[in-house]
């Protein structure tokens, strides 16, 4: 079990009334200023930790238990944009038609298949006496809660307005298995709209242009030709390029480079190619966690050059 998310990910733990994402294709806020709030800190593909709200609106064997797990978009979106006629039903019958109104759209759900009290996962982040503010404005898990975010046992379950999951879907299993190198974690593809189009979708791999051994903190020995490297896909190489390095102070001497690239025709199949490059790299790299590994350079090509539908970059 993996106990790290993807690179660049991050993790928020938020308390909301249910988790019912087969309807509610949306994670919703009554306040705009709540929903402008988190997407100043949020990218695509992030993910939410649901629990249940202590409020009125909420089933009382639910209040304080972990829910589940969403993938979101940093995109604004109202509810109705993507509800199932059933939400809208039902958050009328209930007079909540204007709760929840200032929304994001959801493209992944998992639900939890244990009880788990919000304190034993969030065990610095979460405060009873910071409930509300939790709930309006959702907080960021530090690394370690991360890590108990992660092995919680979760199902993965259809998202209103999303593609049926697949029967190999994550079932009864840690949440972080979701992220094991052999697994490609899919992401999300288009711009800031809130119908999103596919395309032509490069699987590139990257490498760090520097002293790897130093990056990693390791010693390096004569003939040694190993190298950081990391698998991924994207629409726009250059932006994504762009992203890696931005972390890094422009006085220093490594970079990362696009070692080698591939064009598939839309983002499953080269999802579907990154897949596969993790999967046969169990035997000949080392995984650093997530999309990065460390390893010999010509064996990262060979073993690119393999991967099915890459013969045409």
């Amino acid at each position: 079990m993996n106990n790290m998310l993807p690179e660049g990910k991050s993790l928020w733990i938020r308390a909301f009334y249910g988790f019912i994402p087969e309807e509610d294709g949306y994670a919703g806020w009554t306040q705009e200023a709540g929903r402008d709030h988190i997407l100043k800190h949020i990218k695509d593909g992030d993910l939410i930790l649901i629990y249940g709200a202590g409020s009125k609106e909420t089933d009382k064997a639910l209040h304080s238990y972990v829910l589940g797990f969403l993938q979101v978009d940093a995109t604004p979106i109202r509810d109705h944009d993507k509800a199932a006629p059933e939400s809208l039903r039902r958050k009328a019958h209930r007079g909540w038609a204007e709760k929840w109104t200032h929304a994001i759209p959801v493209r992944r759900a998992w639900r939890a298949d244990e009880k788990l009290l919000i304190p034993t996962i969030a065990f610095r982040t979460y405060r009873p006496e910071a409930g509300q503010s939790i709930a309006v404005w959702g907080a960021p898990l530090d690394p370690d809660e991360i890590a108990q975010a992660l092995k919680i046992k979760v199902t993965e379950v259809n998202v209103f307005g999303e593609p049926p999951v697949s029967e190999k879907r994550l079932k009864k299993a840690a949440f972080g298995d979701e992220f094991r190198p052999s697994r490609a974690f899919p992401g999300s593809f288009g711009t800031h709209s809130v119908t999103r189009h596919d395309g032509e979708t490069v699987l590139y791999l990257a490498r760090f242009q520097g002293d790897g051994h130093a990056l990693l903190n390791r010693t390096k020995v004569f003939g040694d030709r190993s190298a950081a490297l990391k698998v991924g896909v994207a629409s726009d190489v250059a932006g994504r390029l762009a992203q890696l390095n931005a972390g890094i102070p422009p006085a220093a001497q490594g970079r990362w480079t696009i070692y080698m690239q591939a064009i598939f025709p839309d983002r499953r199949s080269a999802e579907q190619a990154e897949q596969e490059f993790k999967a046969e790299s169990v035997a000949k790299l080392e995984s650093l966690g997530g999309e990065f590994f460390w390893g010999n350079q010509e064996s990262a090509m060979l073993l690119f050059t393999s991967i099915p539908g890459v013969a045409r970059f």
